[in-house]
């Protein structure tokens, strides 16, 4: 079984639901934790690493949703969120 990834505290978690839960279907921030993680173990989406900002994050997208988690180098999600292939692209 994959490892779960979590934000870096809980009240993070609700920051990131509260900005873009509704964008990406989510009721919870319960369920914005699963459905990022769901983006990032899904063998469909793509990653790579941004280098726009110099931080190195790992950035999975699924584009079939429009789905994008960012996850920092030392294994939190920092955020998870709706856009398109060209916002991707540009990371």
């Amino acid at each position: 079984m994959a490892k779960i990834l979590m934000f870096r505290s809980p009240e993070k978690m609700i920051e990131h639901f509260s900005e873009h839960g509704k964008e990406t279907g989510c009721d919870s921030a319960e369920e914005y934790l699963i459905k990022a993680n769901a983006v990032i173990q899904n063998p469909e989406s793509q990653s790579k690493y941004e280098t726009d900002e110099g931080d190195n994050d790992k950035i999975y997208y699924l584009s079939q949703t429009g789905e994008i988690v960012f996850v920092s180098t030392d294994g939190y999600i920092r955020t998870y969120f709706a856009t398109d292939d060209e916002y991707f692209e540009r990371q």
